[in-house]
């Protein structure tokens, strides 16, 4: 949200694994310095005197996001993108970013001081030349961001599971409060699940499969390769689906018996493919809910 009052620009951020999601924009989490000028400046990125292309592709995994300045690098393209909607080229930012909930305390003061760059920070992106500040980064967890503003339409208790593309983050809701001792994350999720699918696929039917053709597969539910190959992916989709709600029963939660909101990337897997359902289990499908999350909770904690 933009400010013009005041030249702010409250911007909330999702730092997946896959993606990057803002509250108008997604885009591909690749990270990639160049040796010189690039060709295109679409989606370059030229700071500190280095060019990158950044927004193309995916990143290799990472056991966190402040292992070197790739996630940096995609937040200033997040931050020029969210300005784009706003036709603007400079401002003061407050960032509003998340966090898994199991590993937010541990986190939380790291992530926001790698985030947190003093001064004016000048740069260009896509063939515009920006200038911000960051005035402040306020972390939130992820999952419980997503539902924050609508904690009331699922009841008092209820089971939040955000898929993302590294986790799945589980919230329990008791008296519209998280539960944290009984709140966790799965490390596999929808990236370990595409790897399996590209494997099973060229191992029954000796073909190469990409992560959009097995996206395709799994918003629509159909795709223009041969028949073979749709059911393998149909059948990965659907033992992950299967999987995810058996674990969620070793958690000791009764999938029956309390609403159930599916989040993230991997919404739309539980929606076609889950087979619990009924209208206690819910599917927010926006995959933008984290960083709209963010947002929400950013402002009321700064009364904007």
């Amino acid at each position: 949200m933009f400010y013009n009052d005041k030249n702010l620009l409250l911007c909330g951020l999702d730092h997946g694994f896959s993606t990057m999601k803002g509250t108008h924009v997604i885009f591909d989490n690749g990270v990639e310095q160049l040796g010189g000028e690039a060709t295109l400046s679409n989606n370059t990125l030229v700071y500190n005197g280095k060019n990158y292309k950044v927004g193309e592709g995916r990143l290799p995994m990472m056991k966190t996001k402040t292992e070197d300045e790739s996630y940096f690098l995609l937040t200033l393209a997040g931050m020029a993108k969210e300005l784009d909607v706003y036709q603007k080229q400079s401002a003061d930012v407050i960032l509003a970013v998340g966090l898994p909930f199991s590993r937010f305390g541990q986190e939380k003061q790291e992530f926001r001081e790698y985030l947190f760059r003093k001064g004016e920070i000048c740069f260009r992106y896509s063939g515009k030349d920006y200038r911000i500040c960051i005035k402040d980064v306020l972390v939130f967890p992820q999952c419980y961001a997503a539902i924050a503003d609508r904690m009331r339409m699922y009841g008092a208790e209820s089971l939040i599971v955000d898929i993302g593309s590294k986790t799945v983050d589980v919230i329990h809701v008791q008296k519209y409060v998280p539960v944290e001792r009984e709140s966790t994350s799965i490390p596999e999720a929808l990236i370990q699940c595409m790897e399996n699918i590209k494997s099973s696929v060229y191992q029954i039917c000796n073909k190469k499969v990409s992560e959009d053709i097995i996206r395709q597969m799994i918003v629509d539910g159909d795709a223009m390769i041969p028949e073979d190959c749709k059911a393998v992916i149909k059948e990965g989709v659907r033992s992950f689906a299967k999987g995810i709600e058996a674990k969620l029963s070793e958690l000791g939660f009764d999938l029956e018996m309390m609403p159930v909101v599916y989040a993230g990337g991997g919404a739309m897997v539980m929606k076609r493919y889950g087979t619990i359902r009924g209208n206690h289990v819910h599917y927010l499908e926006d995959i933008r809910a984290n960083a709209r999350g963010y947002e929400y909770l950013a402002r009321q904690k700064c009364k904007l």
